[in-house]
């Protein structure tokens, strides 16, 4: 694919975009195949991209690409949403936290019927995140890979729409956690680390009672970093003692998380993402889950 990613510094001038770039509030920011001039590239990095793609040669190859899970359109739309979403869940209004709960089952609903399983080709395209919106992004694309895997393992409806609203949920925590520690541009100290993974508690605890969330979706919050060799937190839960939803999750979030640029560290790509879960390090989940997974790259 005449497509590669880039780190977003000033190299980047004078080259073509490979891919549609959205603000904050779901407008176009810039289209595919303009030449970025300093404008573009101070605003681009104004609203908080890290990577951008950019075209090597033509359109042709682009054109065939798979793309990604969900639409453009979609994946302009769909973090907005959320974080409204999210702002209504956390009011103390009982008549907004069920406004929220009833949009929330309908950005489920629309994930599900968007994501298709079908695809001839493999997914390969990764969703380049803005810093701020980094959290609402995230949740759609672990929901979107959710639901690549629950279908795939023959989920019906209700178990479906169920996993991917945990998906959506899991890091409903992160909300509790310092700012400075969220966007901190260095790897985390170990008091810092413990701040951070308080947010699997501090979500499940939230949603279950003052959203009145069902136990089976709010598990996930809790579980959704347990790894199935016991290596995960709070609870260093193993195996089949992990909840299938969470299983699904982790591998969800987990890639998602790894092909993302973070203050930290820059995005890994799609094949480094497949093969860190076909090394010894997949260990981490569920053989049988990953192995569906995988399946949709081969």
């Amino acid at each position: 694919m005449d497509l590669e990613i880039q780190e977003l510094n000033s190299d980047v001038l004078g080259k073509k975009l490979g891919q549609k770039l959205f603000s904050p509030k779901g407008s176009l920011l810039l289209g595919m195949g303009a030449e970025i001039k300093e404008f573009h590239y101070q605003k681009i990095k104004e609203v908080g991209y890290q990577s951008i793609y950019v075209l090597k040669d033509d359109y042709s190859d682009v054109l065939k690409s798979s793309g990604h899970l969900i639409s453009e359109k979609l994946r302009a739309s769909a973090p907005l949403e959320l974080k409204g979403i999210y702002r209504k869940l956390m009011s103390k209004d009982k008549i907004s936290i069920s406004n929220g709960k009833k949009e929330l089952s309908s950005l489920v609903d629309t994930l599900i019927r968007e994501v298709n399983i079908k695809m001839t080709n493999p997914p390969d395209i990764i969703d380049l995140k803005r810093q701020e919106d980094y959290l609402y992004q995230h949740a759609i694309n672990v929901a979107a890979y959710s639901i690549l895997i629950a279908q795939s393992v023959q989920y019906h409806q209700l178990k479906l729409f169920d996993v991917t609203l945990a998906a959506l949920l899991c890091d409903f925590g992160m909300h509790y956690v310092d700012e400075e520690i969220l966007y901190k541009p260095e790897p985390l100290d170990e008091k810092e680390i413990e701040e951070m993974r308080k947010h699997t508690i501090l979500g499940f605890q939230y949603l279950g009672r003052n959203c009145f969330i069902k136990g089976l979706v709010t598990v996930v919050c809790l579980q959704h970093h347990e790894r199935y060799d016991g290596s995960g937190y709070p609870k260093h839960m193993s195996g089949d003692d992990i909840h299938e939803y969470s299983r699904i999750v982790s591998i969800a979030d987990f890639f998602d998380a790894y092909t993302s640029d973070r203050p930290y560290r820059r995005l890994h790509s799609i094949e480094e993402g497949i093969e860190y879960l076909k090394e010894p390090s997949g260990r981490e989940f569920d053989p049988r889950i990953v192995r569906h997974f995988l399946s949709f790259f081969e």
